[in-house]
């Protein structure tokens, strides 16, 4: 059988314009996600639109953020359960996100002490309070407190690790350590955070000089009028066990929430001692 209309693709032409192997365009339409404009009986020739065409990158988009076939077919023809699917794709939403931040923070010189704008994640947090002597001791304690948290089975796989400063003076470890839980975590420790506008410096470099990054951003809010909500966070976005003793290229997100960005006329109520 010919192909009787120039508007319609074999699926060899399919292949080679999109990239697509010819076997995944056949398991496409053996799972139900792709139906051929034309499929001659006798020669078992298949002809494709270019809608047909433009549903095959769909596919491919959605495979590309992380999604099985099967959780394709779900999230196209499943109607009942929207919500999961919409959970599942900010998931994967937030994952790739966290992978962009992390190439941008990669890029950064060390010394750089540049304020950004970001957004802090709503979250469930495991979290236990310690007067720490020095950087030692908090490494430590905040490795107990991440232990504890995993013995209850219930730590996120995805959220980053943090401390709250709890004193104002950036040279007093009085430490909040923060362990990311699943939302059904309901122990003692639980605490919760709400999302929020923040601004933040990423600092390269060992855990002893992440003051240096907290004197940096207190200077920036004080110039800038910026009314603070909260304590001083330190986010562990790279360190051992993947960057072994080589501390030099540890990177902490030193962030701090804010009310909102800069406002002519807004009072500034953080005063940090040493800055």
């Amino acid at each position: 059988m010919k192909k009787q209309d120039e508007n319609l693709f074999k699926i060899g032409e399919v292949s080679k314009i999109l990239g697509v192997t010819r076997k995944a365009i056949l398991v496409y339409e053996k799972m139900g996600l792709l139906t051929p404009a034309v499929k001659d009986k006798e020669s078992g020739f298949r002809y494709y639109t270019a809608d047909n065409m433009t549903q095959i990158c769909s596919i491919r988009s959605l495979q590309s953020l992380g999604l099985s076939l099967k959780e394709v077919a779900e999230y196209y023809y499943d109607t009942e359960n929207i919500d999961h699917h919409l959970q599942r794709l900010l998931t994967l939403r937030n994952a790739l996100d966290r992978n962009i931040q992390m190439l941008q923070v990669r890029s950064a010189k060390r010394g750089d002490l540049t304020v950004h704008s970001t957004v802090l994640p709503g979250q469930v947090c495991f979290c236990r309070q310690y007067q720490c002597a020095d950087t030692a001791e908090a490494a430590i304690r905040l490795r107990d407190t991440y232990i504890a948290a995993a013995r209850t089975e219930k730590m996120s796989m995805t959220g980053r690790m943090f401390t709250l400063r709890m004193a104002q003076d950036p040279g007093i470890l009085d430490l909040m350590c923060c362990i990311p839980m699943e939302c059904s975590f309901d122990g003692p420790e639980r605490m919760e955070f709400a999302e929020t506008a923040a601004l933040c410096v990423y600092y390269r470099g060992p855990y002893e000089g992440t003051g240096t990054a907290v004197c940096a951003l207190a200077k920036h809010i004080r110039e800038h009028n910026i009314q603070v909500t909260g304590p001083f966070r330190s986010i562990y976005l790279e360190g051992p066990p993947n960057r072994g003793e080589n501390s030099a290229d540890y990177i902490t997100q030193v962030a701090v929430p804010v009310k909102s960005l800069p406002v002519t006329g807004e009072r500034n109520i953080l005063e940090l001692p040493g800055c």
